[in-house]
């Protein structure tokens, strides 16, 4: 009796799956794996196909690649965190998922011939170099390859009452722009506490950099990052760094690169007091999507002064972006300054901030 309960049970759970019609198809996934069988459901999150041994399995969006069906390939376009879906149509039913295989270059001369792009295929308006087409009336910018700003805008306060006045608040800024070969990025954070109205922390910060790709994982880069810290008495602190990066994992759940290059610091103190100091930066930065809203980043920059063993920065952000839809999301990240020669005796060498905050997507 306890089996017929449970037999029902499952009857009952995977009723919509059976009721709703099936369809023959080949699921190939972005490690280059083929799943035969029936999809018997679908929806925002999951594709779920019935094998030819009855087995029914869940496949998550983010990580299929493409779904061959009756002549038909639908290609899923990962953007992000978002998914953009095509339909191409196979004049030939006999091709399959097998014979299909994607190769991904950024070299036009291995996608068409070089006859192709001469200019006897192009009219008496149109010329190689163009990025202009007419659209009635209108020009409507064409340039292949190029992104607008895309990342977030994160804000965070907190206000306590009673025994103690405490306000706490936070604003991060994080931006990049895309094109061809081309990527500019942007952050900015400011971190604001007063504790009984006294500031405990006042401290802002933003940083410019831009990649310029050479190869498919080689690039190098110029970065500028600016800091200003009212209690560790700072009016300034400016470090410029440039060189080489590699881009060592390049998958659409798991990015991660690292670069090296000289860097030079200039720093100066509210009593008119001047420094600097040339040395090397090493970064690095990972990029994990967990699951299919959840992400998590690491950010480390570490700056040596060669010839100088005690004077090291150690400057790391890291934490978790959950998107609670297309434009909203809560944050958690944990940033640590650790300077191994302060400014001043009286300055700690560490200095770490928890921030918790709401963000827009953009």
């Amino acid at each position: 009796m306890r089996n017929v309960f449970i037999l029902l049970a499952v009857i009952i759970m995977l009723s919509p799956l059976m009721l709703k019609k099936a369809f023959s198809a080949e699921i190939k996934t972005i490690d280059e794996n083929i799943i035969e069988g029936e999809i018997i459901q679908e929806d925002e999150e999951y594709v779920a196909i019935k094998q030819k041994n009855d087995r029914i399995s869940f496949i998550q969006w983010h990580i299929i690649s493409f779904i061959f069906r009756n002549g038909e390939i639908v290609m899923v376009n990962h953007d992000r965190e978002y998914k953009k879906y095509s339909v191409l149509k196979v004049p030939d039913k006999r091709v399959s998922a097998k014979d299909i295989q994607p190769e991904k270059t950024e070299k036009l001369s291995q996608i068409f011939q070089a006859h192709a792009l001469s200019t006897n295929s192009l009219t008496a308006t149109e010329t190689p170099h163009s990025d202009q087409t007419k659209n009635g009336d209108k020009q409507v910018n064409a340039s292949a390859g190029s992104k607008c700003w895309s990342g977030n805008v994160n804000a965070g306060l907190t206000i306590q009452t009673g025994n103690k006045e405490t306000l706490t608040a936070n604003t991060k800024v994080e931006a990049m722009r895309e094109a061809k070969k081309n990527i500019i990025y942007f952050t900015g954070l400011i971190l604001l506490e007063t504790k009984d109205s006294e500031k405990s922390t006042d401290e802002q910060r933003g940083t410019v950099k831009y990649e310029r790709k050479h190869k498919s994982r080689l690039y190098s880069f110029f970065q500028e990052s600016i800091e200003h810290d009212e209690i560790e008495r700072l009016n300034l602190r400016s470090i410029t760094s440039s060189g080489v990066g590699y881009r060592f994992i390049e998958k659409e759940q798991l990015k991660h690169k690292a670069e090296i290059g000289p860097s030079f610091t200039y720093e100066r103190f509210q009593d008119s007091i001047q420094q600097t100091s040339a040395g090397l930066r090493l970064g690095s930065y990972l990029d994990w999507q967990m699951f299919a809203s959840t992400k998590y980043y690491f950010k480390l920059d570490f700056l040596p002064v060669p010839g100088d063993a005690e004077n090291w920065r150690l400057e790391s952000d890291m934490g978790f972006r959950h998107a609670l839809s297309k434009h909203l999301s809560v944050n958690l990240s944990w940033i640590d300054d650790y300077d191994n020669k302060p400014s001043a005796k009286d300055v700690g060498k560490n200095d770490a901030t928890i921030l918790s905050s709401v963000g827009y997507n953009f």
